[in-house]
């Protein structure tokens, strides 16, 4: 029912978009309310990213949440369809026309012929960001579902490589007691696999960005565009912040890995169920000097 509400909401918004000015036909959901204020006020909504949200969680719903998931690249597939999405519609909403001088560079820029690298750039770095988003995830869910489902929700390919046997990290997860040695040390390391294609996501990404960052300042010039030469000059660290800003959602992640290394990869460390003070301070590093 959740799933054909959703559904709904989104066929209804593409009925705004192609008349912003019918009457409304949306519910009072604060989520779809936001959409239509941003539909009617010229926000690009891309409605098949909401949708294809959507059904990623049914096709989760229906399969890996009963099963789990049989290899990490499934859950990458997963991000695929869920937080990769929340960041490509990120990108649309601020590539908006109607945000006037805040889009106006990057419009402009992403018009010209030489633009289609950074544009495949941007879309490359939103997918890497968002899987690896989507893997950290559910290792920091790790206790959620074993204690609502009793499911250990890591690559059922990782549990076999480890010989992790499932029951005693179950017991151990839900029931607090004391695993032996050797059932603590697999888990680890299935936990660092798992991981580690995370952060390989997060390098990946990284790379991207710098590529991304030469290629608008190799188009610019190569434009010989006075106006868009005379920005570029002005901007933070040459990217402006309608492309950077979806990029800034893969902090938490980051900052969730750097503390999982410090803790040798120990998911159940007390220290890791603490939320992370510095969030706010790397969001605003990170959006002043233009790294993730």
């Amino acid at each position: 029912m959740k799933f054909a509400f959703w559904e709904e909401q989104i066929d209804k918004c593409e009925m705004l978009e192609q008349d912003p000015n019918s009457p409304k036909v949306l519910t009072g959901e604060p989520a779809t309310t936001l959409l239509s204020d941003s539909i009617r006020n010229g926000v690009n909504i891309n409605l098949e990213t909401l949708r294809q949200m959507v059904k990623s969680h049914q096709y989760f719903l229906k399969n890996e949440s009963k099963k789990g998931f049989d290899t990490v690249e499934n859950i990458c597939s997963f991000g695929e369809g869920t937080n990769s999405q929340v960041n490509y519609a990120i990108q649309s909403a601020l590539l908006s026309p109607s945000l006037k001088e805040f889009s106006d560079f990057s419009i402009r820029l992403l018009e010209l012929p030489e633009s289609n690298d950074i544009r495949n750039n941007l879309s490359d770095i939103s997918a890497h960001l968002g899987q690896a988003t989507s893997v950290c995830s559910f290792v920091i869910a790790l206790r959620y579902f074993v204690d609502t489902k009793g499911q250990l929700m890591l690559p059922l390919d990782i549990l076999i490589k480890n010989k992790i046997p499932q029951e005693d990290v179950l017991r151990l997860i839900k029931n607090g007691q004391t695993g032996t040695p050797e059932v603590k040390d697999a888990l680890k390391n299935a936990i660092f696999e798992t991981c580690t294609t995370a952060n390989d996501h997060i390098l990946t990404a990284r790379s991207k960005f710098d590529s991304l960052k030469q290629q608008i300042n190799d188009v610019v010039k190569n434009s010989n565009d006075a106006r868009l030469i005379s920005h570029l000059k002005a901007l933070n660290h040459g990217v402006p912040d309608c492309m950077f800003l979806p990029f800034m959602n893969g902090i938490p992640t980051i900052l969730y890995l750097e503390r999982l290394e410090k803790y040798d990869f120990d998911v159940l460390n007390p220290n890791l169920q603490f939320k992370e003070w510095r969030l706010a301070w790397r969001a605003f590093r990170s959006h002043r000097g233009r790294f993730f």
